[in-house]
């Protein structure tokens, strides 16, 4: 369960990363050839965020958090389709800056109940080898 954590974490840090600056390239007016990446890449986001708040779920850490994030997880794509047609205008910044913000906090609970998981999951120990060494753990907590 810690390695699905720590690649679900690692998932979300690197997607959110490539969600910010797409983001940010759209909206100075460029690389809208790019959109497909976003919209693809925001559903792993929310894939990752729905993995890690089940796990948090199975661990019983953070339930409240991890149902929101599961609901959170319907929302931002949700809202993120059907952006385009909302407060078309002078208006519009502020569903932009409504779906930054959703992103955001979707990434942010992704983190949280990562984290939250890692701290409640113990880490495995290595079995003895057969010269009769020590056991020594996988990695540092």
């Amino acid at each position: 369960m810690r390695t699905i954590t720590d690649i679900s974490l690692w998932i979300v840090r690197i997607s959110g990363t490539l969600q910010l600056l797409l983001g940010a390239l759209f909206w100075t007016g460029h690389a809208y050839d790019y959109l497909p990446v976003h919209i693809i890449n925001g559903v792993v986001i929310v894939l990752t965020l729905w993995t890690v708040a089940v796990l948090a779920l199975v661990t019983r850490t953070r339930r409240g958090l991890a149902v929101f994030g599961l609901f959170w997880g319907l929302a931002l794509p949700a809202f993120g389709i059907g952006q385009a047609t909302v407060l078309v205008g002078s208006m519009h910044w502020i569903v932009r800056v409504t779906h930054l913000l959703m992103g955001l906090a979707a990434m942010g609970i992704a983190g949280t109940l990562g984290q939250a998981v890692l701290a409640v999951v113990p880490v495995r120990v290595r079995q003895p080898d057969r010269a009769g060494g020590s056991v020594l753990p996988d990695r540092a907590p």
